[in-house]
């Protein structure tokens, strides 16, 4: 666990957006009047910004979300926190704001949740730590599992579904990236051609698009907030939910997975554990399988993230899809 991992050397998508007293608190106005006493900027993630805020008085800390990559992504994720509310520990939207009026971006004020990213307790090697915080994790995420719909899409309008396009569909997808000229460049020929081979040989064990659950897309240890109460790690918060749709529940295996080869055993264990708990079997070849979802998103992610514009961030999506083709006989 020494070299980089779980995206935190990676480059931000988006510079963060300066946010000074006086504007934080227009923006906080229709929320409360009260005087803040200090903004700090939260600086993990790669697109949105988020600042915590502090008030002179007794109210309790907010976060100003600010969304800087899709408008639409503010009203998505207030109702998929509705909807997974009473269900999954996630902040609450307290006032929100995407007409773009008189600020130049959409944004939303949140509960403030304190606590650790899941993926510090892993980097600090706190073994008990992460056996309770992944065993949660994958309680949480067979929760998601069981969110179902009635067929494969994006959200829009809210929870609306607008079915894949053919496009879209997982192999239509992963082939079409395998022609994409960034990515082609980023993998080079040798790593290209071997992950071809690999998705045409393996494109049975992608999941079929019409069984469809909620999944979250960014399920990962640097979108997991953890706590110790009375004396035991749990989670306390899954947070950006911005990408998540109604697609396979093994795309968020492969995503919470992606770096397992390099975290000890116990990671992956207790995480798949909690899947299991309440009597779920995975399929037998699900790992193969949350390999290949894992493989269409650093496959996209290499395409949006060109090496000349984020050098760390596409080399380790290289280096992370070098990876699965190397171990793909172990999985």
């Amino acid at each position: 666990m020494d070299t980089p991992i779980l995206k935190n050397h990676w480059e931000r998508f988006k510079a963060h957006v300066d946010l000074d007293i006086t504007t934080a608190a227009q923006l906080l106005a229709p929320y409360t009047c009260d005087i803040i006493d200090k903004l700090d900027l939260l600086s993990e993630g790669c697109a949105n910004t988020n600042y915590k805020v502090t008030f002179k008085n007794n109210r309790l800390p907010v976060v100003i979300r600010i969304y800087m990559r899709e408008k639409s992504a503010l009203p998505r994720e207030i109702a998929l926190h509705q909807l997974v509310a009473d269900k999954i520990p996630v902040p609450a939207h307290l006032y929100s704001n995407d007409q773009c009026i008189d600020y130049a971006y959409p944004y939303t004020v949140m509960e403030w949740i304190d606590g650790t990213l899941m993926r510090e307790i892993i980097l600090n090697k706190n073994k008990e730590a992460i056996i309770a915080c992944a065993y949660e994790a994958g309680l949480y995420l067979n929760i998601m599992r069981q969110i179902q719909f009635s067929h494969g899409g994006f959200f829009e309008n809210g929870l609306t579904i607008r079915p894949f396009n053919d496009e879209e569909k997982y192999l239509p997808y992963v082939l079409n990236m395998l022609k994409d000229k960034i990515v082609k460049e980023s993998l080079g020929d040798n790593l290209l051609n071997t992950v071809l081979c690999l998705v045409n040989d393996n494109a049975a064990l992608l999941p079929d698009e019409n069984g469809a659950n909620l999944t979250h897309a960014d399920y990962d240890p640097a979108n997991i907030l953890v706590k110790q109460i009375d004396g035991k790690w749990k989670i306390a918060a899954i947070l950006d939910w911005e990408f998540a749709f109604a697609g396979s529940y093994l795309l968020d295996i492969g995503m919470a997975l992606r770096y397992s080869h390099k975290i000890p055993d116990y990671y992956e264990n207790s995480f798949i554990a909690g899947i299991q708990t309440n009597g779920f079997q995975l399929p037998a070849k699900w790992k193969k399988q949350a390999k290949l979802m894992d493989l269409l998103c650093l496959l996209q992610l290499a395409h949006y993230n060109p090496v000349t514009e984020r050098p760390k961030l596409n080399r380790d999506v290289v280096s992370l899809i070098g990876d699965t083709v190397s171990n793909w006989d172990f999985f």
